[in-house]
């Protein structure tokens, strides 16, 4: 039996090829394997750091006395008199007794009534408005804007008015029961403003200042001294501590309250609990391995990460300093006398009731030992952030390492894929040339096959037939 030609690119040629390539790339898919297995340790080392960071940033935020302590305002019978904010890091605890004699007013004015505000009945002419550096501005009113609706309008359009406008409704007059209402935008006697005059003619309907009153001072009592406020919204009424009078109530005392918030410390130390133990987990995890466990993809066994499991337990277990009232007497908390230990399994525990009830005890004392520049906190922090240090720690090593092995494998893939590319383009060549000298025998065979006859019996024999 003879050669059996195939044209060109096609058949038994293409396949061979195919199978050399194939061949050939068999380095490329292993070191992609490997990359893929690294890129699932990165995948997985970022969900340790990402616990990791976690827990650094929430003892960043209660390092020291000021960031640890949370205060609360508690106002008695004066909850419904007034609003409280506390910043609690400039505010001191203590109590206040107030009396709300008389709150800040604005200046104001009423028009006389008008039975349809949308009507344009009030002539042309001019609004003299005050601005609010002191100076004067004419607002011109043509018959488009001379209703009670477009005066207003035209007021409100000023961005620098010291004054607001409002139409409302009184129901006192039930003829003429629309009213303009003009009021100086911030109450309190430093604030107060001329209303604004008005000139109008051949209006249908007559336009004046029916009602008027004046800016005041709030007025209240803080242990017993009279003191006056220039609005109700009062920013710095005591140290750290920012007042909204609501009500005045003349004669009605009662106590502001200033204290430490028992239950927002407790949830900042739950956190840095569940934070530690989102770290401890993690690691734990990865130890956890069986007959069917892929330890080329975890940290299975890695030393580094055990050694940052010890050290986070051990911290758990060390003693924090708190001066008593004798600066040279100390007193040394254990974390476990605070509701913060061990369970069977490893787990750290964080009994809430028992910390807290400790805290009212003893606020300042658990305090320093928690978040003193010796505490619990710094101590966990320093471990940390050794760990965490760029440029030198474990944590930034490990991530690296990882980071590097893949940037080795991408540069391994990407130069035997260009000498694959090479190799492809010379092994077709060569099939190239191959399939073209077939194809010539296949020509001559045919023309042999014609000239001499009798089947091509020699012509086979030549071509191996």
């Amino acid at each position: 039996m003879g050669l059996k030609f195939d044209p060109i690119g096609g058949g038994q040629f293409k396949q061979a090829l195919s199978a050399i390539i194939e061949a050939e790339r068999a380095p490329i898919k292993t070191l992609e394997s490997r990359k893929a297995l690294e890129e699932s340790r990165l995948k997985l080392f970022g969900e340790f750091k990402g616990k990791f960071s976690g827990l650094q940033s929430t003892l960043d935020a209660m390092l020291g006395y000021t960031k640890f302590r949370e205060l609360k305002a508690e106002l008695g019978e004066g909850k419904d008199l007034m609003e409280v904010t506390v910043d609690k890091d400039k505010a001191v605890a203590g109590s206040w007794e107030l009396e709300i004699k008389e709150l800040a007013e604005r200046s104001s004015m009423m028009s006389n009534g008008f039975s349809d505000p949308n009507k344009k009945a009030l002539g042309l002419g001019y609004i003299n408005v005050q601005l609010s550096d002191g100076s004067n501005k004419d607002i011109y009113v043509t018959q488009e804007d001379a209703s009670l609706y477009g005066i207003a309008n035209k007021i409100n359009s000023l961005p620098d008015g010291a004054v607001k406008a409002t139409v409302i409704k009184d129901s006192s007059d039930s003829d003429r029961p629309y009213r303009l209402v003009v009021s100086s935008k911030k109450e309190g006697a430093d604030s107060e403003v001329k209303f604004p005059q008005l000139y109008f003619v051949d209006g249908d309907e007559e336009f004046y200042i029916d009602n008027d009153k004046g800016a005041k001072n709030a007025l209240l009592k803080v242990d017993g001294f009279e003191v006056e406020q220039e609005s109700n919204q009062i920013g710095d009424f005591l140290q750290g501590v920012g007042v909204q009078l609501k009500q005045a109530k003349p004669g009605q005392k009662f106590t502001l309250n200033i204290k430490p918030d028992y239950v927002k410390v407790t949830d900042k130390i739950k956190k840095v609990i569940d934070g530690m133990n989102g770290v401890l987990d993690w690691v734990n995890k990865q130890n956890q391995v069986n007959e069917k466990s892929d330890t080329r993809s975890t940290f299975a066994g890695d030393t580094s990460l055990q050694n940052i499991e010890f050290r986070l337990r051990n911290v758990l277990h060390e003693g924090y300093a708190a001066h008593l009232d004798n600066e040279d007497s100390f007193r040394v908390y254990h974390l476990n006398e605070l509701g913060i230990e061990f369970d069977k399994k490893g787990v750290i525990t964080f009994k809430e009731e028992k910390f807290q009830k400790e805290l009212e005890k003893d606020y300042e004392g658990i305090a320093e030992a928690v978040s003193g520049e010796k505490g619990f906190v710094a101590q966990l922090k320093s471990v940390m952030d050794g760990y965490g240090a760029p440029g030198s720690g474990i944590v930034y090593a490990r991530e690296k390492g990882i980071q590097s092995r893949i940037k080795s494998i991408d540069d391994s893939i990407a130069t035997k894929e260009r000498n694959l590319d090479k190799k492809t383009e010379s092994l077709t060549n060569q099939f190239s040339r191959l399939q073209g000298a077939l194809s010539s025998m296949q020509r001559q065979q045919q023309y042999l096959s014609a000239t001499l006859g009798g089947g091509g019996g020699i012509t086979q024999q030549l071509l191996g037939g």
